[in-house]
């Protein structure tokens, strides 16, 4: 049963792990996740330099996961497929539907239930020290994003529609819920693929 009394406050979560400083083993690759993470969470999972051993700087980390996210010729901001244009603008470059497609969260209920019982009250002076502490990931954020400025406000985003012709070989590709779909095409290619096995 959640309580005030029992839960982990927002004033704890100020720490690289959340509540916790994060720690790496000597044994096994850094083992980190992103919903347990408060501070400069993204500049930390894209570089990739996240163990206080290392002992490299916010602004090395920084520079790494900039360098990183910048050979990517495609980053998709989550947030914007709210926005029905951007997300028709994804699946055209994709040539692939139900990108905005809901789904539910594995601890939803749970975490409804808990946020009823006991609402988050979260204080200016916290807001104000969470923001201090992750001037970095907006730093970063903002500069993978500004292109998008601007964009949208007349019904489109200057993202290329996915081209086959470009391509030597092109994977049929469906969406996880047109099953019947892919389905009858694997049919179809067997049939197809046995005409031409007689003809051979």
């Amino acid at each position: 049963m959640p309580t005030a009394e029992n839960a982990k406050t927002i004033e704890s979560w100020n720490e690289t792990g959340g509540h916790e400083p994060t720690a790496c083993s000597n044994r096994g690759p850094p083992q980190f996740k992103l919903g347990a993470c408060a501070v400069n969470c993204y500049t930390q999972y894209f570089s990739g330099l996240l163990c206080p051993q290392f002992n490299i700087s916010t602004y090395e980390q920084h520079e790494a996961a900039r360098a990183r996210l910048r050979r990517y010729n495609m980053v998709i901001v989550l947030e914007n497929l709210s926005d029905p244009v951007y997300a028709r603008a994804v699946e055209d470059f994709f040539g692939m539907p139900g990108v905005t497609k809901r789904r539910g969260a594995f601890c939803k209920r749970s975490s409804r239930k808990a946020n009823e019982m006991v609402p988050l009250k979260i204080k200016r002076s916290t807001m104000k020290n969470l923001k201090d502490l992750n001037k970095v990931d907006t730093g970063l954020y903002k500069e993978l994003t500004d292109c998008l400025d601007g964009e949208g406000l007349d019904n489109s985003y200057d993202i290329p529609k996915w081209d086959t012709s470009r391509f030597d070989n092109v994977t049929v590709r469906f969406a996880y819920h047109q099953g019947k779909e892919l389905k009858e095409y694997q049919e179809r290619m067997k049939q197809k693929n046995g005409e031409e096995a007689k003809l051979t």
